[in-house]
């Protein structure tokens, strides 16, 4: 008898769909906050002389998430984007001083900053500045369709 490895694969996602299944039917919401699962899909920056920097007219911000360093530091620096010039504050800031800060533009009237890591970064520095993004610009939320009447 022959046996032929070419759909091993198959059985990986199977066992993957499997574990997402029982994840997913632990999260149970009676008597608690319900759980929200979300993606996110972070692109890979490449440099090229045929792409050309987008002209913006106004001003932008930005959260960097830098690479950890040793001995370790804070993890996160603002950038504020006026056209194609970009002032960097000098020092990198920590989860703290990054909220009070946010909290401070929000208050100003700025927009919702754009959350930019290094491909180094850490997976927990990142998700830690999009919280913190989330918790001071609540309406940042959007839906695709929102229903406004009653069905006919």
């Amino acid at each position: 008898m022959k046996y032929e490895d070419s759909k091993i694969w198959l059985f990986s996602f199977a066992d993957l769909a499997f574990l997402l299944l029982i994840a997913f039917t632990q999260a149970s919401t009676v008597g608690k906050k319900p759980v929200n699962i979300g993606e996110i899909t972070i692109p890979k920056v490449v440099e090229n002389q045929k792409v050309a920097s987008l002209d913006q007219p106004y001003e932008s911000y930005q959260i960097r998430v830098l690479k950890p360093t040793i001995p370790e530091s804070n993890p996160f620096q603002v950038v504020i984007m006026r056209g194609t010039e970009e002032n960097i504050e000098p020092s990198p800031i920590s989860a703290q001083e990054l909220t009070n800060r946010l909290t401070v533009m929000k208050q100003d009237g700025r927009m919702r900053p754009i959350l930019v890591p290094d491909i180094y970064s850490l997976s927990k520095d990142t998700l830690m500045a999009m919280s913190i993004i989330e918790r001071v610009y609540e309406d940042g939320n959007r839906v695709t369709i929102e229903r406004t009447g009653g069905l006919n």
